[in-house]
């Protein structure tokens, strides 16, 4: 029989996560936002949760302290801070999360969402742990995968099928385990990165299968998960691996080989003081030992079982334990030890009995009150009725006489009200209509001027490269064959050969502004990068991501997405004295993003009609392709972003 197993599922887990906290140690040093500081003290508040319950809480109390500004981050904040109680005190636990979950619903967004479904799950698996499974199986259908399904998240709900199946497994039902298990796996494997959780949804599988009767139909699975472990050999997920090997190798009668992998087990569970996992564990080698009829071993892992119940609220896990110690005392011939362990197991089977008989008459009583008290309003609200249909009698004529006056007079304001609201709506679809067009109108024209100068900048540029550049360069091979007949001569020659020097550099910077060459030949993403290399010096540090630009887009709107971005570092550059910009650009289908941060002097960016000639064309620019320009400038620095609609080139 299966004893109850507790998950705390957060995130997904990477396979070998062993160098985890220190990469993101470097990202809180690194970091010059907020943001990014608190990310990375959540996650190694999450990393250390399950190891080091001090460190945890460090980080956690700081990302509190650090959060107080931000009213999302301070909700995140105290998710985390739960699910550091979550190993050593319970009902903190619960408390911070369902505090977290009610700062989150003001916010809208996906990340919230998620947050909120994972408060949700690790509630109700708080809930599992008190001995109440049926409670976290509502929660995990009727709150948690809801909330990851309003999210769009297909990670999140892959775990809430995990869950659902685990919870369908401690209660029994294999085959409705064995389906959202099958779900949670086609979303894991069509992942791009295989996480450990994966390899759990494997284990979990095979355990069902083999309690479902078919054993041998179980091996695939723990061939799958092994292959995911292998790579890291502290993985929390091998306790778990190894019970399910030896319940696998138990069923198919190799009791040395289950013996051996049961122990691999054991000495891993100890390792990461996993309770649970070592308790069935426990469990897994007595039924190895009962199958060899070796009842005083298999006594022995009983006693240490029931030992370590003491420690867990789970009623019929001990009921069970004591159960087997009865069969295992009288089949090594102790009837008087058997049958004070059934005195015990009929003790706690009439307990358990009487707690749900007292939990099912206070439901009842509850019941028995509301409807009386219901009966009662219902009782009071009749004879509020009857006294009151006497004086409704007597304004009943009058009444009347007073409708239907109001009714004619209703119906001619109502006709008037509705003329009045016709004629101007037709004023206001034609004035809206005016704008329109006049927008279309300015729109076209702008479009018009700026393919003119894109189209003359690109003549000017190969008029300047092909020919003052090409002239400029056979001047300077003219001036290289002149012989010198003296040393200043020769030093003349020299100052004027540097100077040509100078003027065609000078000549290429400008031809590349005008028209970058890598725009023409590599693209979007390699020309933005050689504008960023061109920018950087000893006193500018300039940091450039792309993720997905499509290099198939239209020549003339990468053209128009390049300038926008060069006119905003110029303007970082020389109006805010900027000395580290970060640039960010990504593409989702047809939508565009940009986000530039500077660290600058900033600008008053409420104030339109102090707006220069290049933010204007910025804005020009954003609204021929119907975007979103959103700018946040004050003394410590201006962070822009741009939303695009683009669409792409068939």
């Amino acid at each position: 029989m299966l004893l109850c197993i507790c998950v705390n599922a957060t995130a997904q887990h990477v396979v070998d996560d062993r160098k985890f906290p220190d990469s993101l140690q470097q990202v809180f040093e690194r970091s010059t936002s907020l943001k990014g500081k608190l990310e990375a003290l959540f996650g190694l508040s999450d990393y250390y949760s399950t190891r080091d319950t001090a460190k945890a809480l460090a980080y956690a109390r700081q990302s509190i302290g650090l959060s107080r500004e931000d009213a999302y981050l301070s909700a995140v904040a105290h998710f985390y801070l739960a699910g550091v109680y979550f190993e050593f005190d319970v009902d903190r636990s619960q408390q911070e999360y369902m505090y977290a979950e009610k700062l989150l619903r003001p916010f809208p967004q996906k990340e919230a969402l998620i947050y909120r479904s994972r408060a949700w799950n690790n509630y109700g698996v708080i809930e599992q742990r008190r001995d109440n499974a049926h409670e976290y199986l509502n929660i995990l259908i009727n709150k948690a995968l809801p909330l990851a399904q309003q999210a769009g998240d297909s990670t999140r709900m892959a775990l809430n099928y995990h869950n659902i199946g685990l919870v369908l497994l401690n209660l029994n039902e294999y085959q409705k385990a064995l389906q959202y298990f099958s779900r949670a796996i086609v979303i894991m494997e069509a992942g791009n990165t295989v996480y450990a959780d994966l390899a759990d949804a494997y284990v979990l599988s095979a355990r069902a299968t083999i309690l479902s009767g078919r054993a041998k139909q179980a091996f695939p699975f723990l061939q799958k998960a092994k292959k995911i472990l292998e790579p890291n050999p502290d993985s929390y997920y091998w306790p778990l691996y190894y019970s399910v090997e030896g319940a696998y190798y138990r069923y198919t009668h190799s009791y040395a080989q289950a013996l051996k992998s049961l122990e691999r087990g054991l000495a891993l569970a100890e390792q990461m003081n996993d309770v649970f996992e070592k308790r069935n564990l426990l469990y897994e080698k007595f039924n190895v030992y009962k199958a060899e009829k070796n009842y005083t071993a298999a006594k022995n892992m009983l006693l240490q079982g029931l030992a370590m119940e003491a420690t867990f609220p789970f009623s019929r896990n001990k009921r069970r334990l004591l159960f087997d110690l009865t069969e295992m005392e009288k089949q090594s011939g102790n009837t008087e030890a058997a049958y004070r362990w059934l005195m015990q197991y009929a003790v706690l089977s009439d307990s358990i009995y009487e707690e749900q008989t007292k939990t099912e008459i206070a439901a009842l009583e509850a019941r028995f009150r509301t409807a009386e008290k219901e009966k009662q309003i219902l009782n009071l609200e009749h004879e509020k009725k009857i006294s009151a249909r006497d004086r409704k009698y007597q304004f009943l004529l009058l009444l009347a006489v007073i409708a239907v006056l109001s009714l004619v007079a209703i119906l001619a304001i109502m006709q008037l009200q509705h003329r009045k609201k016709k004629a101007a709506r037709r004023e206001e679809d034609y004035r809206t209509e005016l704008e329109r067009i006049e927008k279309e109108k300015q729109l076209s024209n702008y479009t018009a001027l700026m393919e003119g100068q894109e189209q003359e900048r690109r003549r000017l540029a190969r008029d300047l490269h092909d020919g003052l550049g090409c002239s400029l360069a056979a001047i300077k091979l003219g001036l290289s064959r002149i012989p010198a007949e003296s040393a200043q001569q020769e030093l003349l020659l020299q100052q004027v050969t540097d100077q040509l020097d100078a003027s065609i550099s000078e000549l290429r910077l400008i031809s590349r502004n005008m028209m970058p060459e890598a725009l023409l030949t590599l693209g979007l993403p390699d020309a933005l990068k050689d504008l960023c290399s061109s920018v950087m010096s000893a006193q500018l540090r300039l940091v450039y991501n792309a993720y997905n630009i499509d290099r198939a887009l239209p020549l003339s709107t990468q053209t128009m997405i390049y300038r926008m971005i060069q006119e905003i570092i110029i303007n970082a550059v020389k109006h805010a004295n900027a000395s580290v910009i970060m640039l960010q650009c990504s593409q989702e289908e047809d939508s565009f993003f940009i986000t530039v941060e500077d660290n600058g002097k900033g600008f008053d960016a409420g104030n339109h009609q102090s707006d220069g000639i290049g933010l204007k064309n910025i804005r020009n620019r954003v609204d021929y392709f119907n975007g979103q320009l959103n700018i946040e400038s004050s003394s410590e620095g201006t962070i822009i972003n741009i939303e695009l609609h683009v669409t792409q080139q068939s």
